[in-house]
């Protein structure tokens, strides 16, 4: 029979430290909220969204034909400049770039213009969530802009949410 000994002492199982329950806590909180990826995206909020996706492109638009502009007028128009202008569809000189600064500024701050640019998302909005091969890439954009907001907001709260209940978990209770 085998000798065994009272004085021996067994380990007691690893005991978990409150600050690495805080940590996994706030880990799983940040995992579970990542979830708000897959949340449903609104109408309006796309709508709104592919806005400023299409007036953030014409602003750059017009600070790249403005630089080009530049060139022209300094008589040392590079070839990534002309083949910009060719995808634009502007003669190599300014008036003609200056008409199309106009015509893309027009664009995102016409009231009518903007009225009807925003119409047309909202019409194809149902279009685009059954199947999203039929977005152009300024509503892909969109799409993708809201996505991972909700990612990165969600991920944020329930990384706080997760902290938050951890340290009321692992007060000392005296």
């Amino acid at each position: 029979m085998p000798y065994i000994d009272s004085t021996m002492s067994y380990a007691s199982p690893n005991q978990v430290s409150p600050r690495s329950k805080r940590v996994g806590a706030t880990i799983l909180g940040g995992l579970l909220g990542m979830t708000c990826y897959y949340l449903p995206v609104g109408k309006d909020t796309f709508v709104n969204t592919a806005f400023r996706v299409t007036k953030r492109n014409a602003e750059k638009d017009i600070k790249t034909l403005q630089a080009v502009a530049d060139e022209i007028s300094k008589n040392k128009l590079s070839n990534e400049s002309k083949i910009f202008l060719t995808e634009m569809g502007v003669n190599e000189n300014i008036s003609d770039i200056a008409i199309k600064c106009k015509e893309l500024k027009d664009s995102v701050t016409d009231k009518f213009k903007v009225t009807t640019l925003k119409k047309e998302f909202a019409d194809n909005f149902k279009n685009f969530k059954k199947d999203e091969s039929l977005m152009d890439p300024i509503t892909s954009k969109a799409m993708s802009t809201i996505k991972w907001n909700g990612f990165k907001w969600g991920m944020g709260i329930g990384a706080l949410l997760g902290a938050s209940l951890s340290l009321i978990a692992t007060r000392d209770k005296e």
